[in-house]
């Protein structure tokens, strides 16, 4: 059976025509030093304090834990291997092997990143320009990264008078929304597009009934509250229809597994995201 991330990159040739499935937009923080990474004359190099200056990213997940990375403002891809040293610069027209990475989780919230070309772990901190360079035979903490959403921001939870987290209920989350993004089998947020893009809904009435639909099968599941801001899925219920097309048994395989992995929802303006017990997203909504 071909793996859930495999299936999502078919449903984006099928239906946007594309064979990559893009995620989310982020940055890219090294650990080490805690610095985001910019670029120093193309070149990437780990050396902004501050994350609004930082080389934003569109993630683009190739195959399995395979990703390759495109420059938001220029829509070239990250290369390494530039010069004698394998350092990593934008200004790529293309996705070949010296522009796909194997990205491995290291952690909760912590990744390696290697080059499929060279085999060798991307170092941050190369040089006096604290360079990235794909130079390294072991990861450590140089080698240690952190895929920051551009949106973290937005998502820090709300914060009332006296400081604390905003208790929130089932009426909070009340509306009809599209599914924008599915979590795949390596954790990574996976964008849908075309017509499953289109037909992805979710809804949440007053009372916290959930019902979920890909355009093919429905399903169904309730939030419940406990101590004031956790939200639970309960009573997890699908129909069990044949699909017509395979884009949404898989879209409908995606939701169903989020749903019941999910032990949070929590609101972010007009977004709504389902976490698990780790708090990773996976499944973002979006109202319409």
């Amino acid at each position: 059976m071909k793996s859930f991330v495999k299936s999502i990159a078919v449903v984006s040739f099928i239906f946007a025509g594309q064979f990559a499935a893009h995620a989310e937009e982020v940055v890219l923080q090294s650990v080490q030093s805690g610095l985001f990474v910019s670029t120093q004359k193309g070149r990437l190099a780990a050396q902004s304090r501050n994350m609004g200056s930082a080389l934003r990213l569109d993630t683009v997940q190739l195959d399995r834990n395979r990703m390759a990375f495109r420059d938001i403002r220029t829509g070239t891809y990250l290369r390494a291997g530039v010069g004698s040293e394998a350092l990593l610069a934008t200004g790529s027209p293309h996705i070949r092997s010296w522009e796909t990475f194997t990205v491995i989780r290291s952690g909760r919230d912590k990744v390696l990143l290697r080059s499929i070309q060279n085999g060798k772990y991307v170092r941050a901190g190369v040089g006096r320009g604290s360079l990235l360079a794909a130079v390294s035979a072991r990861p450590g903490g140089w080698e240690t990264f952190r895929l920051v959403p551009t949106n973290t921001r937005a998502q820090t939870p709300g914060r009332n008078r006296n400081g604390s987290s905003s208790d929130l209920n089932t009426r909070d989350l009340y509306g009809n929304y599209r599914i924008s993004h599915l979590a795949a089998d390596n954790g990574f947020l996976v964008r849908l597009g075309g017509e499953v893009g289109r037909a992805a809904r979710l809804s949440i009435d007053n009372t916290g009934k959930v019902r979920a639909s890909a355009g093919c099968n429905s399903m169904s599941a309730r939030i419940r509250v406990r101590a004031g801001r956790s939200r639970v899925i309960e009573d997890t219920m699908s129909t069990m229809m044949r699909c017509v097309l395979p884009a949404q048994s898989v879209a409908e395989r995606g939701i169903s597994n989020a749903i019941k992995r999910s032990s949070t929802v929590e609101r972010q303006g007009r977004e709504v995201v389902f976490k698990n017990h780790r708090g990773e997203v996976l499944m973002r909504l979006i109202k319409t």
